[in-house]
């Protein structure tokens, strides 16, 4: 089953020497509970593809369907809520709320919406980041590697459709790279979570189960 659709997806920009294809003609797909790695080099497009997945900016022509809803139909409103109960995200920086405390963080999208978090799946993701017993701390009192695991709970407490990674590495040492890629992959095989990943690292493209290139906008096939 598909989760993702995106068709003929087309985003341009207009500069001073003309018209810039920063995304060219992508059709892609998606199967539920896949781990998906889109690799390119920086100015690629890898970073405006995601954007557009994840509803943060509108194409110039396509159409992108999740769970078979097109959100590129949906109005400001709808696809807002749509973001925040079926996209999640991790960012390279964590974007993380500095006044909240671990556990706080994680447990925002949820409160955003209204809802109360699962107390076991809750216990459940505090102990399988390793982050139980920090939940108290704020994230200045976080290494960069425990502010990540952080970032990467709260964008699978909603359990959404999609989880996307922009470069969540790019910001961490060796050793808390590992780490977080582990957790990445204990979210996919033991939470069945769909995860769209880019970066420009060969060999972390290289641990998720299909590797996608990207070259000025066009995806040019499989690494």
């Amino acid at each position: 089953m598909s989760i993702l659709r995106t068709e003929h997806l087309v985003k341009t920009y207009e500069t001073g020497d003309g018209c810039v294809r920063a995304v060219d003609d992508v059709t892609l797909s998606v199967e539920k509970g896949e781990f998906v790695a889109i690799i390119g080099a920086s100015g690629s497009g890898k970073s405006t593809l995601m954007h557009l997945i994840g509803g943060v900016d509108r194409p110039t022509s396509g159409k992108i369907f999740v769970e078979d809803q097109e959100i590129t139909g949906m109005n400001n409103d709808k696809l807002a809520i749509f973001r925040r109960r079926q996209i999640g995200v991790v960012y390279q920086f964590y974007n993380l709320i500095p006044i909240l405390t671990a556990e706080e963080n994680i447990t925002l999208p949820l409160e955003l919406d209204g809802a109360k978090p699962d107390p076991a799946l809750l216990e459940k993701l505090m102990k399988d980041i390793g982050i139980s017993e920090r939940r108290h701390n704020l994230p200045n009192e976080l290494s960069g590697g425990q502010q990540q695991r952080v970032a990467i709970a709260r964008a699978v407490i909603t359990r959404p459709a999609l989880m996307l990674a922009d470069e969540p590495t790019g910001n961490l040492d060796s050793q808390a790279t590992a780490q977080i890629m582990q957790l990445f992959r204990m979210m996919n095989q033991e939470y069945h979570q769909t995860i769209i990943m880019i970066t420009h690292d060969t060999e972390i493209a290289k641990q998720a189960g299909r590797v996608l290139r990207i070259s000025d906008g066009k995806l040019v096939g499989e690494a």
